[in-house]
């Protein structure tokens, strides 16, 4: 009976292991998941920079704690965009230009996000015939260091 308890736990521990692989599904509105210390109004101010109304929020997934998020709009929806982005606190933000930024998914930029090091990456595509890439200003790529504790007057 010995013998046989040492396999049994191990096979009780395998079959539970399956099921903490990973969570993953659909996006039905713009927003990101945030680490537990991430402030209140700093969470706001992201969520507000990724629900502009002038930036068509088309469909997003998650896996774990990442995200995707895919736009359509044009270049000023998409300079607004970017720079309410960067002006976040805590978050780094950078951009890059692909042809086909998420092959088979029609958008004009698509936002991943990596919610351990709140780093957002816009992909722009270049393919896009709203986004003028002549039209296109880059905002400062890391927002301001993150207030963590109030300061005093």
């Amino acid at each position: 009976m010995r013998n046989l308890l040492a396999p049994l736990l191990c096979a009780a521990l395998l079959a539970t292991a399956t099921d903490a692989l990973g969570l993953a599904g659909e996006v039905k509105e713009p927003g990101v998941a945030f680490s537990q210390d991430y402030p209140e109004v700093a969470r706001q101010q992201v969520m507000a920079a990724l629900n502009r109304s002038d930036s068509k929020f088309l469909k997003g997934r998650f896996i774990n704690s990442f995200t995707s998020l895919f736009y359509a709009g044009e270049t000023k929806a998409l300079n607004l965009f970017l720079a309410d982005l960067a002006k976040c606190a805590g978050v780094t933000l950078s951009v890059s230009f692909a042809s086909d930024p998420v092959a088979g998914e029609p958008c004009d930029w698509v936002v991943s996000h990596d919610a351990h090091a709140n780093h957002f990456q816009v992909r722009v595509n270049l393919k896009s015939e709203r986004i003028k890439l002549s039209d296109l200003t880059l905002p400062e790529v890391k927002g301001p260091p993150l207030v963590t504790k109030p300061q005093s007057p």
